[in-house]
């Protein structure tokens, strides 16, 4: 690799990369060095041309080895437990997705885990048969790579009724769904920064309210501000919010998040990053 073309054509940007690297795209693709920097850097650190190939020349292979450990059937609350390899290359996600069969419209829930691997226990699953599968994705010695696995279906029954209980309607109930999951990161560019939020396990297309609370201390003083935003969940019940991040030097600056959807009432769980 020689050439910006090459680089482009190496991290994936026309196949995708980008979205698949949790960026949210504004318009078409561009083919400029930030964009490689992003993917090589994950906006740590602006670097050279020179840098980002000889970075992509000592990068090893990405594979995806995944697996249930345990039994595959169960009672409520359900644990899974998916034993995964350690992954090379730059490795930007590994996703567990649990999708609830047989509910019209139900969503796919994506829960991010550690690429170093191991043996890692996913979300508490409610009654219903559900699917697995594990998604990797980054830029291996060979390119940009996403790799998907599926793992097999785990059935959940619910607890049995006990004997004194009084007798129920013939009504079922909706069935129990994960908490969403978010995570939130600062991105420290050359002009400006930002601080990016995204997670999955809302209702496809909903309004979720997203809410930030700021702390800031210079070692004498500390103020705490917080304010709120609504944005989109796509068709898949996954957010990608993105707003400006103030880091000034000398100063510790914390930031909470929190996303509600609107329509399912449900609560994520509260993601931090510091600058």
């Amino acid at each position: 690799m020689k050439t910006l073309k090459e680089l482009v054509n190496f991290v994936g940007i026309q196949q995708g990369s980008l979205a698949d690297a949790g960026y949210q795209l504004i318009g078409p693709w561009t083919t400029g060095l930030e964009n490689v920097n992003l993917l090589v850097t994950r906006g740590a650190k602006p670097a050279s041309m020179r840098n980002i190939i000889q970075i992509l020349r000592n990068l090893t292979p990405i594979t995806l080895e995944a697996e249930i450990i345990g039994n595959l059937s169960g009672q409520e609350p359900f644990t899974p437990t998916i034993r995964l390899n350690a992954s090379g290359g730059i490795t930007w996600f590994t996703t567990i997705e649990l999708n609830l069969l047989g509910v019209p419209n139900a969503p796919v829930y994506g829960e991010r885990v550690s690429n170093s691997g191991g043996d890692l226990t996913s979300t508490q699953l409610g009654p219903g048969n559900w699917a697995l599968s594990v998604k990797r994705s980054g830029i291996s010695n060979s390119g940009f790579v996403s790799l998907r696995k599926q793992l097999g279906t785990i059935a959940v029954s619910p607890l049995p009724q006990s004997p004194d209980s009084p007798p129920t309607q013939s009504t079922n109930p909706p069935p129990s769904l994960p908490t969403p999951i978010i995570e939130a990161e600062i991105e420290i560019l050359p002009s400006f920064n930002k601080l990016k939020v995204f997670g999955s396990g809302f209702l496809a297309s909903e309004q979720v309210k997203i809410t930030i609370t700021m702390t800031q201390n210079d070692g004498s003083n500390q103020t705490v501000s917080s304010n709120s935003d609504v944005t989109e969940a796509n068709g898949f019940g996954g957010i990608s919010y993105y707003v400006g991040a103030v880091c000034p030097l000398g100063i510790s600056t914390t930031y909470r998040v929190r996303a509600e959807g609107l329509s399912s009432k449900r609560l994520s769980n509260t993601a931090g990053a510091s600058c």
